[in-house]
């Protein structure tokens, strides 16, 4: 067995366990401090995806070329990118139940989805992307990748017993989409920001719930205009750099 199964298998195996534990186990756990009225409560959601950053940031140091880092060479444009969105969830306000101002309520949500979703790439696109890309073509890869991050979530044993099978298509497309920016900026946190942004919009309850649809519409159209011309712009100076 050579060391890329390895590492394959190390990963696999810590960060669907991790997981398994979380998912399986997260109403119990919120029975016990859903009555706590703190941010503390929300900031639980970052459990899983230590199992996801931990085992991605050490297998990536043995992986023998990976091309992913945290900003690509693009440090200025994937800060300006991953902020967008959380300025713009703080210039609207996002309403709770805690008793934080809506504007700083939605700089803090913001930033925490984030960075939930910037740890979360580490492990798709910045370690197992780059791992299947040396053994698979892109396309059979991005297909795994989908189905691993399915497993991952662990959707066929939580409480309401839903399988949830559309997501596989979904996050197989999500894998294309991200994966192919990826490719082309190699920033983990240009990477995270659109994960963000898809988790902002339809799935961190917090703030999808709370928000207008009109909002949402005026988060996505912004995001958007402002991020597609400098995606292009990073895209075009890494063609140029590998050209030369």
């Amino acid at each position: 067995m050579n060391k890329k199964i390895n590492r394959l298998i190390i990963f696999l195996v810590i960060s669907l366990t991790w997981s398994f534990l979380w998912f399986t186990n997260k109403k119990l756990v919120f029975q016990y401090i859903e009555k706590i009225p703190s941010l503390q409560f929300y900031f639980l959601g970052i459990i899983p995806v230590i199992g996801i950053l931990i085992p991605a940031l050490v297998l990536r140091q043995k992986q023998p070329s990976n091309k992913m880092s945290l900003t690509g060479n693009s440090f200025f444009e994937s800060l300006l990118i991953a902020s967008i969105p959380i300025l713009i969830l703080t210039i609207i306000g996002v309403p709770n139940d805690i008793g934080f101002q809506p504007k700083l309520f939605g700089f803090i949500i913001g930033s925490f989805t984030m960075i939930y979703a910037l740890f979360e790439e580490f492990g798709w696109r910045g370690y197992l992307q780059e791992e299947l890309f040396e053994k698979y073509n892109k396309w059979l890869a991005y297909i795994i990748i989908g189905v691993i991050w399915y497993l991952w979530h662990w959707y066929f044993f939580r409480e309401e017993n839903d399988p949830k099978l559309i997501m596989i298509p979904i996050l197989i497309l999500a894998s294309v989409g991200i994966g192919e920016v990826a490719k082309s900026t190699k920033s983990i946190l240009i990477c995270g920001a659109l994960h963000g942004l898809v988790n902002i919009l339809l799935i961190y309850g917090v703030i999808a719930e709370n928000m207008t649809d009109q909002e949402k519409i005026i988060l996505l159209i912004v995001s958007l205009i402002i991020w597609i011309p400098i995606i292009k712009k990073i895209e075009k100076k890494n063609a140029i750099a590998n050209d030369v």
